[in-house]
């Protein structure tokens, strides 16, 4: 998971100062952070590996490790008082020379013991961060700017996929893009470096999973993600997973979620949705290989 991946000469140079910036500003500080979201998926999938979504995004996320609201608070203040950032209406948001929006979401000692975190001062603003830790320990390191050299860790396609799941899952309504991001890494994890690895190592899913490579990409997602998850992680996964396919997926809100049309069920339609209801399954058996 940790091997380095150079997209140092793919970074376009507006990104690559953002990258600089937050490392510099993190660093003085002693702070952790990788990259999450969107920013992680087109990354690792697109840059690294030529599998672009499809999904454009026009923001930047990161997660931050810190141990206090207060120390966030110092975390924020030197991204403002840089100069190159600055303040928006939303909480976790800042904008990049006016360009940019960057998603900070802190984690670690800032949530309790179900990895919430309630944004002060009001707390009005409540979010989970459970898996930000899993991903964060399983994260990709990679070259972002050559000369001179600048690595950074960029969550990897499991961990990412935890991040996918459990955000979905907070706020069903409102986490389309999570499902539908979900639906791409299901699909296309065999094209981001793993193909040799199914055959090297995981030979036993083509059989198991019937030819069906995007169904055996899907289980050595499962088990790839199970290596990496807390056991705490691995059982919110696990109930989130066997209620959307429970009974078909007749009751399900994630497998529409996953289909950018809906849930209205032509024969197209009605096809696309078994598909993703077996590759989640086969996710599910991974996991639990």
């Amino acid at each position: 998971m940790n091997d380095l991946l150079d997209l140092s000469r793919k970074i376009d140079p507006l990104s690559a100062a953002l990258f600089t910036s937050v490392s510099e500003t993190v660093g003085s500080l002693g702070i952790a952070f990788f990259v999450v979201g969107a920013t992680a998926r087109d990354m690792i999938f697109e840059l690294g590996h030529g599998r672009p979504s499809g999904r454009a995004t026009l923001d930047r996320d990161f997660g931050v490790r810190v141990e206090s609201w207060a120390e966030f608070a110092k975390l924020k203040k030197s991204f403002l008082t840089s100069g190159l950032f600055q303040e928006t209406k939303d909480v976790q948001r800042l904008r990049f020379q006016g360009e940019l929006d960057v998603d900070i979401v802190p984690f670690g000692g800032v949530a309790d013991n179900q990895g919430t975190i309630r944004w002060p001062p009001d707390e009005d603003v409540v979010m989970s961060t459970v898996g930000f830790e899993d991903a964060y320990r399983a994260a990709q390191r990679v070259r972002v700017k050559a000369n001179p050299p600048l690595d950074i860790l960029v969550a990897s396609i499991p961990g990412l996929t935890i991040l996918k799941i459990i955000a979905w899952a907070e706020r069903p309504p409102a986490r389309s893009r999570d499902a539908i991001d979900l639906a791409f890494i299901l699909e296309h994890y065999l094209d981001a470096g793993n193909i040799d690895r199914l055959y090297e190592e995981h030979l036993d899913l083509v059989d198991a999973e019937g030819s069906d490579y995007e169904r055996a990409g899907a289980r050595l997602l499962g088990r790839d993600l199970a290596k990496i998850a807390a056991p705490e992680t691995i059982k919110w996964i696990k109930e989130i997973l066997a209620k959307e396919t429970a009974d078909e997926g007749r009751r399900s809100l994630l497998i529409p979620g996953m289909m950018p049309r809906g849930s209205v069920f032509d024969e197209e339609s009605g096809n696309r949705f078994n598909q993703l209801l077996t590759l989640l399954l086969a996710l599910l058996r991974g996991i639990y290989d």
